[in-house]
């Protein structure tokens, strides 16, 4: 249930009503700014494109759903006693967007995004360059008005490492969600270990990734995880399983979602009949990943190489 003033629970967490209020103003902030950044960040698309061949991506997805942004202050508040109130003022990703460029002419147009959005009164807050990083490459930034608390996200990737990051989405849930903890059933070095074993599994759609050159020019550089050559191969092959089944259910979800909304327009418009439909994201995702119930591998686990010593010629990881 969800409601503006009254209380919220989804998945297992909960808002109280005065909590809800708090986090649900903050979302009609960033909603009510959507257009404007969205017209902005359009223009910085046209300009890019035209001097770098840059490409706004996942321009639907501007605005993160409500729910969700509930959600993560709830898990918060439960999880790490952190008050929505904190969670509210400290969120940045309520608008975001990601531009990619090809891997030749990325650094320049990264740099030519900032002098724009800088011409557009905006400076970073924060900017973690990854992409010596093994499972997730890119740099994520997050920008500020100088003149107002408005602020948001943007990604900066190439069209490879945008295919990966989207890719490895429900491996990213996984890894950042309850399953992990749930499977190993307290046991923190099996909880490591599955860990481990979806570090391994988002690497491998990034091993073939191409670094921008130059990009050490750029942010802060982070490498977040190392990996494990050692996790048994079995666990690999769990976590594998379990992207399908969280893939399985990401899908279900998005079909409620655009049926509960089709049904609400056309009871609007006076039609009759459910609607039914996959976001873009969903579709790309199926498109490259086998269902639920059929693993991409039955009998095998992927072969894992042991992890070179990060070279200091390549440029770091985002996540």
């Amino acid at each position: 249930m969800s409601d503006r003033t009254g209380a919220w629970q989804g998945e297992g967490y909960s808002l109280s009503p005065e909590q809800n209020r708090v986090v649900t103003e903050r979302w009609e902030r960033a909603a009510a700014a959507r257009d404007r950044m969205d017209a902005m960040m359009k223009d910085v698309q046209q300009e890019t494109a035209q001097s770098h061949g840059g490409k706004l991506e996942g321009l639907e997805y501007s605005l993160k759903d409500v729910d969700s942004f509930r959600r993560k202050a709830a898990t918060a508040l439960e999880e790490n006693d952190i008050p929505v109130e904190k969670t509210a003022r400290k969120v940045n990703d309520l608008n975001r967007y990601t531009l990619t460029f090809e891997p030749d002419s990325y650094t320049e147009g990264v740099e030519r995004t900032y002098e724009r959005l800088r011409e557009s009164g905006y400076e970073p807050t924060a900017e973690k360059n990854t992409w010596q990083d093994p499972v997730y490459k890119g740099v994520n930034t997050t920008w500020q008005h100088t003149e107002s608390e408005e602020k948001f996200e943007l990604q900066f990737h190439t069209p490879d490492s945008f295919k990966a990051k989207m890719e490895n989405h429900e491996l990213y849930e996984i890894s950042r969600g309850n399953e992990i903890n749930e499977l190993a059933a307290g046991d923190k070095r099996l909880a490591k270990s599955y860990l481990d074993a979806a570090n391994h599994l988002q690497n491998e759609r990034y091993k073939n990734v191409k670094v921008p050159p130059g990009q050490e020019r750029i942010g802060e550089q982070k490498i977040w995880a190392k990996l494990d050559p050692d996790v048994p191969r079995e666990h690999v092959e769990l976590i594998r399983q379990k992207e399908a089944e969280k893939l399985a259910e990401n899908v279900a979800k998005a079909q409620a979602k655009a049926a509960a909304k089709a049904q609400a327009e056309q009871a609007l418009l006076g039609l009759d009949g459910p609607g039914l439909g996959e976001t873009q994201g969903l579709r790309n995702r199926l498109a490259t990943k086998p269902p639920a119930e059929e693993p991409r591998q039955k009998t095998t686990a992927p072969r894992i190489d042991p992890v070179p010593a990060p070279s200091q010629s390549r440029g770091p990881v985002v996540r």
